[in-house]
């Protein structure tokens, strides 16, 4: 009967063995070299001319393209959630920045970080709720997620002091705030290599 306790207790020890090595670690690992490569390519895709102070965009063919004009932070606010950092269990990695404002501030207005065209204005399954997409060509688009409503329509021109919308809760939100995403080549890069300071 001993030796028959003994082989389940050894069957478990090396059935939580196997779960945790096979299972846990990788999941882990995956994390950390993601989060690690996530900001690796952010910073490959676009950087700051340390002599010039220039938003610099790493084309793909190895030229450079320099950014230049007015770039705002898009709502003022307390920074929640940075790039790259995990939220669970929404997502493994944050592909934007969180700015949310106190209690009772829910409909600030939103504005561009820099001149563009919208190329999207709506609600979808996405999780974003009412979002607004902005392309500022050179491949850099911008998102604006969560917000409480919408104020200007796909095509529209905007610029800095345009409202876009107003800060909000819609889709997978917590509270109210906005989802600033800016993406070159399609893929998210941290939006404070754009902007100075705080929002």
């Amino acid at each position: 009967m001993s030796s028959l306790f003994s082989f389940w207790l050894e069957l478990r020890i090396i059935l939580i063995t196997f779960f945790i090595v096979l299972i846990v670690l990788p999941i882990l690992a995956m994390l950390m070299l993601t989060n690690f490569g996530f900001q690796a390519v952010s910073d490959k895709l676009v950087s700051v001319n340390p002599k010039t102070h220039t938003v610099e965009i790493h084309n793909l063919n190895g030229t450079i393209t320099m950014i230049t004009g007015d770039m705002v932070w898009p709502v003022s606010g307390v920074v929640t959630l940075e790039f790259g950092q995990p939220d669970p269990p929404y997502q493994p990695l944050h592909t934007g920045i969180d700015i949310a404002n106190p209690v009772g501030k829910q409909g600030d207005p939103i504005h561009p970080f820099m001149k563009g065209t919208v190329i999207y204005s709506g609600e979808d399954l996405s999780g974003y709720g009412k979002h607004v997409i902005i392309d500022h060509g050179h491949n850099i688009t911008s998102l604006y997620g969560h917000m409480s409503a919408l104020n200007t329509k796909v095509g529209a021109t905007v610029n800095t002091n345009n409202v876009i919308g107003y800060e909000g809760e819609t889709g997978n939100a917590t509270g109210p705030h906005v989802h600033f995403q800016i993406n070159v080549y399609g893929i998210p890069v941290n939006p404070r290599t754009f902007l100075t300071g705080n929002p």
